[in-house]
């Protein structure tokens, strides 16, 4: 049981990430999400096409979809207990989750960009790096108008914030390395589209229609 728990908990961590919430509820609407504004399936995208109501609860789900087994891994079932045979990180579960959401199963492994399912993972981990990258990530947002913008700046000062707040975790390093990395390259597009000024202007909770993203 010590070691089948937590491969169990891994593969659940991935099939987590990958439900496509904005993608159902999109469909629950009559609409298929990839299809409008940013073609993309995460919450931005939803509260354009839908509306603030729905583009909250998609972040919402997807927030929660890789923050419970941060909550579940660290908190209640303590991955250093000698329950488990298998001692795997909780932020190994929160990787899976993330990657699950950007390249999901149930979507032909194509998906979102991460951003939401990232900050639940972060925020229960350690929520004084996070609380400094959503500061970071809503003062480029209101000051820029572009959430890629601001998501790539917001993703990197977490690891300033690390660096300064919990040097000496080194599995948090990483973790915010490769998310880092990961949503830099997911936005190429919109980088592109910004240098030919072709990038849409938004605000946090625009719920505007726009043809790109």
């Amino acid at each position: 049981m010590g070691t089948i728990i937590p491969i169990f908990l891994l593969i659940l961590a991935y099939l987590s990430g990958s439900v496509p919430y904005g993608y159902l509820i999109g469909k629950l609407r009559g609409k298929d999400i990839r299809n409008f504004g940013s073609h993309n399936i995460g919450a931005t995208n939803v509260t354009r096409t839908l509306g603030r109501g729905y583009g909250f609860l998609v972040f919402f789900l997807d927030f929660m979809k890789s923050g419970i087994f941060i909550i579940l891994t660290k908190f209640i079932l303590n991955y250093q207990d000698d329950f488990f045979t298998l001692h795997i990180h909780p932020l190994v579960y929160g990787t899976l989750a993330f990657f699950g959401h950007i390249f999901s199963i149930f979507l032909k492994f194509k998906g979102g960009k991460g951003i939401s399912t990232f900050g639940g993972i972060i925020v229960f981990y350690d929520w004084r790096i996070a609380l400094g990258g959503f500061i970071v990530f809503v003062l480029v947002a209101i000051i820029s108008k572009y959430i890629s913008m601001a998501s790539s700046i917001g993703t990197f000062s977490t690891i300033i914030f690390c660096l300064i707040i919990n040097r000496s975790d080194y599995y948090l390093l990483i973790f915010l390395t490769i998310v880092f990395v990961t949503i830099t390259i997911k936005h190429i597009p919109n980088y592109k589209r910004l240098c030919k000024k072709e990038e849409s202007r938004i605000t946090i909770l625009d719920h505007k229609h726009h043809k790109t993203n």
